[in-house]
């Protein structure tokens, strides 16, 4: 499964400003809930951040990928934050996240979110990609980017 599969441009939202972990997945969560009113923000918000509470779902090279299983959605849901100055979100290497790839599946998904999940590290586990994202402002260029990147 490719990432681009789930997400387009209008699921990328390049200007994030909170300044905590908390408040950044709150108003990534409320961002991905205008775009589909089926999804009830209250109850994500609960569920990502008890999945957080467990381990962080920060990786290195300043991503991290908030995900959890949602009772009551029949698909699965992702978009794409993205915060320059940074968070303080627990990585291993101790820099501040700043790419922040949220990915909500359903109860009965079983592991296909690993497959959702290997196309991220594939993607955002190399420095120069990592690097050309931050650098974008825009969101068909950040899709594009993350389009071409992909394996086929």
């Amino acid at each position: 499964m490719k990432l681009s599969t789930l997400i387009n441009p209008e699921l990328i939202f390049p200007n994030l400003i909170e300044n905590n972990k908390k408040a950044l997945l709150s108003s990534l969560i409320d961002n991905l809930c205008l775009t589909d009113s089926s999804l009830k923000s209250s109850t994500i918000n609960q569920l990502i951040l008890k999945r957080e509470e467990l381990c962080s779902t920060a990786l290195d090279n300043y991503v991290a990928v908030p995900h959890a299983r949602i009772p009551g959605i029949s698909k699965t849901y992702a978009c794409i934050g993205i915060c320059q100055k940074g968070v303080d979100f627990g990585s291993i290497d101790e820099l501040k996240t700043k790419i922040f790839i949220l990915i909500l599946h359903p109860e009965n998904a079983g592991n296909f979110h690993l497959e959702i999940l290997r196309s991220v590290a594939t993607i955002f586990g190399q420095k120069d990609i990592v690097e050309e994202v931050l650098s974008k402002n825009n969101k068909d260029q950040i899709f594009q980017i993350i389009k071409s990147n992909e394996q086929q």
